[in-house]
């Protein structure tokens, strides 16, 4: 005994990841690549900037320091009250920029690590470009010795 309900539901089944793809695709067309330099318009300003992570290692060698390295893959959120409105990654070189409305934002890394310099808070104006560079503390420290 056959059921003609298999072919109903196989339909069904397509529709939705044909739906589902769709939504998918809709949401890429706000993506910025990493790296992507485009340019501002009338209507909006760039940001651009670097993401370095200090201090390099846990114990650095004497005589030398680290002026921090690269932070990739970084996603860094830009938002007006509660609400993300901007949304960029980090490059391998730990560079990025994003095109945003005018206005003010709070910038926020999706990460444990804090900032150590770099503005938290930034007004883009229309047809601007500004740099926004920053360095992250990862944590790493040598321990201390306990008496």
């Amino acid at each position: 005994m056959t059921s003609n309900r298999l072919p109903a539901f196989g339909l069904v089944m397509r529709q939705a990841l044909l739906g589902a793809l769709c939504l998918v695709c809709t949401a890429c067309g706000a993506y910025t690549f990493p790296g992507d330099r485009p340019s501002p318009t009338t209507n909006t300003g760039t940001v651009t900037g670097r993401v370095l992570v200090v201090p390099c290692a846990p114990v650095e060698q004497a005589g030398s320091t680290c002026a921090g390295k690269p932070m990739p893959s970084l996603e860094i959120d830009y938002l007006q009250g509660t609400k993300v409105v901007g949304r960029t990654v980090t490059d391998n070189n730990g560079s990025y920029s994003i095109r945003l409305e005018p206005g003010g934002y709070v910038v926020r890394f999706n990460t444990y690590m804090r900032v150590a310099s770099g503005p938290t808070n930034i007004t883009v104006a229309a047809g601007s470009k500004l740099v926004a560079n920053y360095a992250l503390d990862s944590g790493m420290r040598v321990p201390v010795p306990q008496d």
